[in-house]
């Protein structure tokens, strides 16, 4: 046997396909409902197991069987994953840091504190770090 299908189209080998189809769905949708978890949303371990697995259910169904449709799925089986894989490392990348080296330090500057008396900047870094919070709307 050369590892093409010459019988009849197999049930066994299209349930496969399918039931890797769905656990590639499963693998996708399962990292969304996993997002509060943050252990799973910093390394995405279970939907790249069940990726993995579905990837790997899905070519062996399209190794033993050549038709179109078993072919296809694997085709699509295996580019959600690398998709998957191109969301979760790539577009999900920290960007770099732009530089704020000449924005280290604020001009001088006199604002009310929150009881209407003048703050001055250079007067409150005598002090130590300031942290300047602005408070949208009113108390």
């Amino acid at each position: 046997m050369d590892g093409t299908s010459t019988s009849p189209a197999s049930p066994r080998r299209t349930r496969l396909a399918v039931a890797s189809l769905l656990l590639t769905l499963i693998g996708l949708i399962s990292y969304y409902f996993l997002l509060p978890h943050p252990w799973s949303r910093a390394t995405g371990i279970p939907s790249f197991a069940m990726l993995a697995i579905a990837g790997a259910l899905g070519l062996a169904a399209a190794r033993c069987d050549r038709r179109r449709r078993i072919v296809a799925v694997a085709v699509v089986n295996v580019t959600l994953a690398v998709l998957f894989v191109l969301g979760f490392f790539v577009l999900s990348a920290v960007p770099a840091d732009q530089g704020f080296a000449e924005l280290a330090v604020a001009p001088d500057f006199a604002l009310p504190d929150h009881l209407g008396k003048p703050v001055q900047l250079r007067e409150a870094l005598a002090g130590g770090p300031v942290l300047l919070v602005f408070y949208r709307g009113f108390w």
